[in-house]
């Protein structure tokens, strides 16, 4: 799936966002290091109160026109509402992936997430977003991305102890 306004594919079979965006607009934290007081720091500086938070998740996948869930147990942590299924078929046959995308969310909601990753709990291919930021997190990695590289810029700045530097540099790694 397409998501526009940070230029990426959100595709589990593809590069995750981070490697789709230049290092300017897009910032790594390993999640091991990040302890849970800085975890809510971050989240809460990225999606304040006053934005509107939405996740996209992969939900399901498709084998010769038959469902079969993701086992994302995103519902065990986050109330779910606002939930609508995008289909995205492989060309010329019968299987493809149910990505959903859940609306009205809270940055509690996207914490609680984050650290049920953190904790080895739950584990899907998801990402949170709002009009100005993408954080998709993984059992390793939470990365931000936002279109706007002064967004960027200054969470480096503020978290500068905690960013993982190992792309910094590598200019030419994004698609």
């Amino acid at each position: 799936m397409k998501l526009k306004e940070f230029s990426v594919d959100f595709d589990c079979n593809g590069m995750t966002p981070f490697f789709q965006v230049h290092q300017d607009n897009r910032v790594r934290f390993d999640i091991d290091a990040l302890n849970m007081a800085n975890l809510k720091l971050i989240i809460n500086d990225i999606f304040n109160k006053d934005k509107q938070i939405n996740a996209i998740v992969v939900s399901e996948y498709i084998v010769n026109n038959k469902r079969k869930s993701a086992k994302t147990r995103i519902g065990q942590v986050i109330h779910l509402k606002n939930w609508k299924e995008h289909v995205v078929l492989e060309e010329g046959t019968s299987d493809g992936i149910v990505y959903s995308t859940i609306g009205s969310l809270n940055p509690t909601d996207v914490y609680n997430y984050c650290l049920s990753v953190k904790k080895g709990l739950t584990r899907a291919y998801i990402a949170f977003h709002s009009n100005e930021y993408l954080l998709y997190v993984s059992s390793d990695v939470i990365d931000i991305i936002s279109s706007n590289a002064t967004n960027i810029s200054k969470l480096k700045d503020r978290y500068n102890d905690f960013y993982d530097r190992y792309y910094e540099g590598n200019a030419h790694i994004y698609g």
